[in-house]
């Protein structure tokens, strides 16, 4: 069984106070910046992956806006200090920041940032089990973004809903609304989330144990990264199709896809999807009996998590 979420790319849109990073004088006191100028310079940070200076100046700049009474801002900050807050596993703390930012925008009836604050909180309280909540919170979504014609988050909003209606036991009407998305991203030729319901598609095949129909998707996907030479998504193609447990016949190729996994994911640096590639690969060898190439899968993988741990967290 694969991880509900583990395919959902976490990216917040810009909001009006989001602006670009530019240049700001590093003599400054904080004391005597502004909240868009501390927003700003806490997104240059983001942008960096400093988890500690990144939440350090949103919150400095939370401060100024509330003491402004800014209610755009706040709810801008709070939106981004949630997301640093996901991405670092603190899903209470992301929640708490969710849920005030939401009731601030739904006052301001600003209703395109509105839906994205419900498709975070939709998409955390998912996470945090709280199924009732996240499927109230994504239909409310996918309303605002229709009526706002904002196809990039409806899409976005109905694979998320669609997988969660599939784990609820809805299978038809989840995987309606991942053929939805599906078909609606190839008709506005939106690659990366036509890839994204594509996968979720396979996902959803996998949790009702339709390991044949899953491996169809995951393929579909994987022509589809190919042609458009991503590399990201092609190994996280490979390592799904490698995770598909079809006898062991498929043993040594599933331990190739691997490899490639782990290939690519060195090739762009990302140390998450290396260390859970060689993680399964460490599992493979053991079931193949190769206890040495195991053995040594496995001190690799917990080198990287170990490492991943420390740099998600702001600990180095």
């Amino acid at each position: 069984m694969i991880g509900f979420w583990f395919l959902l790319l976490w990216c917040l849109p810009a909001q009006a106070w989001a602006v670009s990073p530019g240049d700001v004088t590093p003599t400054t006191s904080p004391n005597q910046l502004s909240g868009r100028e501390l927003l700003r310079i806490g997104e240059v940070h983001d942008k960096q992956e400093h988890w500690p200076e990144t939440l350090t100046y949103y919150q400095l700049a939370l401060s100024k806006f509330r003491e402004k009474k800014q209610q755009q801002g706040i709810a801008t900050t709070l939106m981004k200090i949630a997301r640093v807050h996901e991405r670092q596993g603190k899903l209470q703390d992301a929640h708490a920041s969710l849920r005030e930012a939401e009731q601030l925008f739904a006052q301001a009836a600003d209703r395109s940032a509105h839906a994205e604050a419900l498709l975070a909180m939709g998409r955390v309280a998912a996470q945090l089990g709280q199924r009732d909540e996240s499927r109230d919170a994504l239909t409310k979504a996918a309303a605002l973004f229709t009526r706002v014609r904002n196809a990039r988050g409806w899409n976005e909003t109905m694979v998320q809903l669609g997988l969660l209606q599939v784990v609820e036991g809805s299978a038809d009407a989840g995987l309606s609304s991942l053929q939805q998305a599906a078909e609606e991203a190839r008709t506005r030729r939106h690659v990366d989330q036509q890839f994204t319901a594509t996968v979720a598609l396979g996902d959803a095949q996998w949790l009702l144990g339709r390991l044949e129909e899953a491996r169809t998707h995951y393929l579909d996907a994987l022509a589809l990264a190919q042609a458009e030479h991503h590399l990201p998504f092609e190994g996280m193609l490979h390592l799904r199709l490698a995770r598909l447990d079809q006898g062991k016949d498929t043993l040594n190729d599933r331990v190739a896809l691997g490899k490639r996994a782990i290939q690519i994911a060195q090739a762009i640096h990302d140390t998450a999807a290396e260390a859970e590639a060689w993680s399964l690969l460490a599992d493979l060898h053991r079931q193949l009996g190769q206890q040495a190439e195991a053995d040594t899968a496995e001190m690799r993988a917990l080198a990287l998590y170990r490492s991943r741990e420390l740099f998600v967290h702001g600990v180095q």
